[in-house]
């Protein structure tokens, strides 16, 4: 049994924080499409909202059972009290959108009240507290750099990056998409637009096969400039290399390294390990030109046109070459989806690219984006997420 608020709306959105809690990824338009199917249900009417919720929040076979197992701790109640009605009106509904979003940057805390089985020799059954946590940490954490983080911070933030590339590879892991000319029944969609019907499934949506999915490749610069933030980073690769089976890590420094393997199946404590021994110039001097050369010549295989995304991490100070560097740039322009550069000094804002490195490949980038506090890395993710960052 679960303590709630008084307010309808307010347990949604609680509702849905504790389902993201859980793992499942439930968005804000999931919310409000809740919110716009209460009208057409009989709120008295458990089952019914049982459905309307289910039929929003839960898109995979292996969701439903942790979906049901909450649902009944959430809104079951000893008195049996039914929600009230409601009929959220637009302005709810962008009320409700501004506090998910204010609230998905913050904890929201909630107790949550369950009952223990009953002990031997006729204990009655007891109640404990709970807390939920939701999906990120809070505003000023997020707006925090790497570099200044205390200790005791670390974990949140280590947490918040792992759930945020297992959020990217969900999405890009999709293999069907909306599409009325699919030759697929989307049940999920259909049953949300039976709700309008009674719940009798009238209209059928239906969706297509996705193109042949993205391919990630991620180069990060592991250089002593980049010490700090280069960690960071390394631990979005590892979420990604094991969450996304189409990607491929290499890191660099005066050379080039694939470290994909290094990165499955085992602890982010463990592949680092691993890599810093594998990787000998570690916190060394920096060769750009030469490290993309280098994929050039052993991983070009790996590039596709209307399928790769790369991504480079580094602050592009540059001692080799910088015409190898144009050189390696163009080539790889030509052979990509897009180019996204990451660089952790655009938190500075007196920052300019006015070093070599930095300069001689700004003409070939499709993206050119800061990566130095958790708040970058979501406008990261979510440029990812969106159909890869890049039209077809």
């Amino acid at each position: 049994m679960i303590q709630r608020d008084s307010d309808l709306l307010k347990n949604i959105l609680l509702f849905s924080h504790a389902l993201r809690d859980r793992k499942l990824p439930v968005t804000i338009n999931n919310v409000v499409d809740v919110l716009r199917g209460i009208p057409l249900i009989d709120l008295q009417r458990k089952e019914d909202f049982h459905c309307l919720l289910k039929s929003t929040f839960v898109s995979r076979k292996e969701e439903m059972e942790p979906f049901d197992e909450l649902f009944e701790a959430f809104w079951s109640i000893e008195e049996e009290r039914k929600p009230s009605r409601v009929k959220p009106s637009e302005k709810m509904l962008h009320t409700v959108q501004e506090q998910e979003e204010n609230s998905s940057s913050g904890y929201e805390r909630k107790e949550f009240l369950s009952r223990e089985d009953d002990a031997p020799g006729g204990k009655e059954t007891s109640l404990e507290k709970k807390e939920v946590l939701a999906y990120s940490p809070d505003e000023t954490l997020s707006e925090k750099d790497f570099a200044r983080l205390r200790v005791e911070e670390l974990k949140t933030i280590r947490e918040a990056i792992l759930q945020l590339a297992r959020k990217v590879s969900t999405t890009l892991s999709r293999r069907w998409k909306r599409g009325n000319g699919g030759d697929q029944i989307d049940f999920r969609r259909s049953m949300r637009r039976s709700i309008k019907y009674g719940g009798e499934m009238i209209e059928l949506r239906m969706r297509k096969p996705k193109p042949r999915p993205l391919r990630l490749v991620l180069i990060c610069d592991v250089s002593g400039s980049m010490d700090i933030y280069s960690r960071f980073f390394l631990l979005f690769m590892f979420g990604l290399q094991n969450y996304y089976p189409h990607c491929e890590t290499f890191t660099f420094s005066t050379r080039l390294n694939h470290v994909s393997p290094l990165l499955r199946r085992r602890t982010f404590e463990e592949a680092l390990r691993l890599i810093s021994k594998k990787v000998l110039d570690w916190a060394g001097g920096t060769n750009i030109g030469l490290s993309l050369h280098q994929f050039h010549l052993r991983h070009s295989e790996l590039l596709r046109r209307n399928r790769t995304l790369l991504l480079i991490f580094s602050d592009g100070w540059d001692r080799g070459d910088t015409r190898l560097l144009d050189s390696e740039m163009r080539y790889i322009k030509g052979q990509v989806r897009g180019v996204i550069w990451l660089n952790p000094l655009m938190g500075s804002r007196n920052y300019q690219p006015l070093c070599k490195g930095m300069s001689t490949a700004l003409p070939y980038l499709d993206r050119f984006m800061p990566y130095h506090n958790l708040s970058s890395l979501k406008d990261l993710a979510h440029l990812i997420s969106r159909r890869g960052g890049f039209p077809s």
